[in-house]
């Protein structure tokens, strides 16, 4: 039976004119079909319910439902008995009359013994069969059973569109609690969602959390939530809890609100929020390149110092490796999983240089960040700071830092309270620290607080068995990126480079490298020969530094005062002042021992 069988097509649609029977009794049994549909719990369930429900509502003897539910696939149910070689005709007539696309309200099959009714509701395509053994169907039974197909398939809609969301929402809580950050997401002041983290972070019972108001769960989340403000990875108290946090409001239309705040323990967190600015420590041990007796001795001394959680100073020329070299030894370490901070201690304005060490509280100064800000020793804990050319430091800075290692905590601008930070201190210079404490540049008790291990990095010239690793390693590297194939170097190019001095060290031959690709033939491997031989560029003489007579003179006194271990009288009898005198300068420029 096919709908090749048609032998009458029904053309009245379902509100084109009164039916020929009188409606009162199919309209009752319509009536308590279609309510009979609401009790259904998922499309199978419908699918079943709708087909014995056939059975009464035209008294049926067997009754088909056929639908295709979209990425869910489709359903088919039986009533009346039907089986195996039975039921199979049947379910095929269905198929091919939704596949057909027939328009019809309903259609009559050869011998008017069977019904069916096709139906179409959004993405949902389907038909229900009836047929009788003893009996015709007439244009009433057809009409009834096509309203009823209406309604079947807006349940099955509905059903879809249902399951369609609740799926989604699954997907959706599995990925929030995928996540390592807690997620909180509110609606209207009450705690909506709970994702495995937060309850980890806040150790809480999530379901317990559900539906509780933020402000007398989570007083602080709940009045950044209505200061409307956005955060990015801000630093928030939360009870005992010091989260970083990042907070948006969504505005549903008022009064509604909600807001998702996701949070996380502040390790974690400034390990995630330092790897853009830090450089996400991008080299290793592996990166200590070279083939020289010392740099095997540099790397023995990694090695050792990676194991170590003791201060270390790094000394050697501008461009010699000194950054690669510690983040090699904190990436080799215990504190590898944790933040590696680097400040480049010339680069930053003196007067910025505490709040940028060591933070500040909200309305610290004018312009402060009205939430405060965390400091780089405080984005560091746990893990390592590099204080890059640390002999820059102004006189000042070095006592506070000297402070803040022996005490192992510090103080934010404004802040009334001091924080503990377990931060190890890696420090360079591109001269030798002693020379500078001899100078009176640098403090002889920070000088030998950060001393405890100390590695001298040669500069390139002295070690020319490293060009030619070196050289291969900035090949491979750059070639990719300029469409070469370069990966060695020809004994006339290796000449030329060692003959060179490198006053830039490691940084100006990789330039050198990097220039050299450019020119190079795209298919060639092997670099022969440079397209130009290496020429010094002579520093001109450095002109005198001309320095503002105030600043010269608060350097002066702290450099006294640091000389003298922070004794007053000692200080003025080395700058032959009066100690009255020497407080009244100390009072001027702040300098007082605390």
């Amino acid at each position: 039976m096919t709908p090749g069988g048609f032998v009458r097509e029904s053309v009245l649609s379902l509100l084109e004119g009164p039916p020929r029977h009188p409606p009162g009794d199919r309209a009752e049994a319509l009536l308590a079909a279609i309510e009979s549909l609401q009790q259904r719990t998922d499309l199978g369930q419908l699918a079943e319910r709708a087909a014995l429900t056939v059975l009464s509502l035209a008294a049926a003897t067997a009754a088909v439902v056929y639908f295709e539910a979209g990425e869910l696939g489709t359903q088919l149910a039986f009533a009346g008995g039907l089986t195996g070689a039975a039921a199979e005709p049947l379910a095929a007539t269905l198929r091919d009359l939704v596949a057909s696309g027939n328009g019809a309200s309903y259609v009559l099959l050869a011998g008017v013994t069977t019904v069916a009714a096709p139906f179409e509701a959004g993405k949902i395509r389907g038909a229900i069969l009836a047929e009788r053994k003893d009996g015709a169907f007439d244009d009433g039974d057809g009409r009834m059973l096509a309203q009823f197909a209406r309604h079947v398939g807006n349940a099955a809609a509905s059903d879809l569109e249902i399951e369609r969301v609740r799926r989604m929402e699954r997907i959706e809580y599995a990925v929030l609690d995928a996540l390592c950050e807690g997620v909180l997401i509110a609606v209207e002041g009450k705690v909506k969602v709970v994702n495995r983290a937060a309850a980890r972070i806040l150790s809480i019972d999530r379901e317990a959390a559900l539906g509780t108001a933020l402000q007398s769960t989570w007083p602080e989340l709940s009045a950044l939530v209505d200061a409307g403000e956005p955060l990015e990875d801000e630093p928030v108290r939360v009870g005992s809890r010091d989260l970083q946090v990042t907070l948006r409001r969504i505005l549903e239309g008022k009064p509604r609100v909600a807001a998702v705040i996701s949070f996380t323990e502040r390790k974690a967190s400034e390990t995630r929020a330092r790897r853009p600015a830090a450089a996400a420590t991008a080299f290793g041990l592996d990166d200590l390149i070279g083939g020289s007796a010392a740099l095997a001795g540099i790397r023995r001394f990694a090695l050792v110092a990676a194991q170590s959680g003791s201060s270390l100073v790094i000394e050697g020329e501008s461009g010699s490796g000194k950054e690669v070299l510690a983040q090699a030894i904190h990436s080799g370490g215990p504190r590898h999983r944790s933040p590696f901070i680097a400040v480049h201690c010339a680069a930053i304005p003196r007067d910025l240089l505490e709040s940028e060490l060591f933070g500040y509280e909200a309305g610290a100064f004018t312009g402060a960040n009205p939430r405060g800000h965390a400091g780089k020793f405080e984005l560091a804990d746990g893990g390592t700071l590099l204080l890059d050319d640390v002999v820059e430091l102004p006189m000042e800075m070095q006592a506070k830092l000297l402070r803040v290692l022996q005490e192992k905590s510090l103080t934010r601008l404004g802040a009334s309270r001091s924080r503990s930070v377990d931060t190890r201190i890696i420090a360079t210079s591109n001269i030798p620290l002693r020379d500078a404490v001899a100078a009176g540049r640098f403090r002889s008790d920070l000088f030998y607080r950060l001393d405890v291990l100390h590695i001298a990095v040669p500069p390139l010239r002295e070690r020319r068995d490293d060009i030619r690793p070196l050289c291969e390693r900035f090949l491979r590297k750059y070639s990719m990126s300029h469409g070469r194939q370069l990966r060695t170097l020809g004994t006339e190019a290796l000449g030329t480079l060692e003959a060179y001095s490198w006053p830039g060290n490691v940084r100006e031959l990789e330039h050198w490298m990097e220039n050299e690709i450019h020119f190079a033939s795209p298919h060639a491997v092997c670099l022969e020969r440079l397209t130009r031989r290496p020429i010094s560029v002579d520093a001109p003489a450095a002109p005198t530094a001309v320095r503002p007579i105030r600043e010269a003179e608060r350097d002066l006194y702290a450099a006294a005062l640091g000389a003298a271990s922070g004794s007053v009288s000692g200080a003025a009898r080395a700058l032959g002042v009066s100690r009255g005198k020497l407080y009244r300068k100390l009072r001027l420029y702040d300098l007082l021992p605390r």
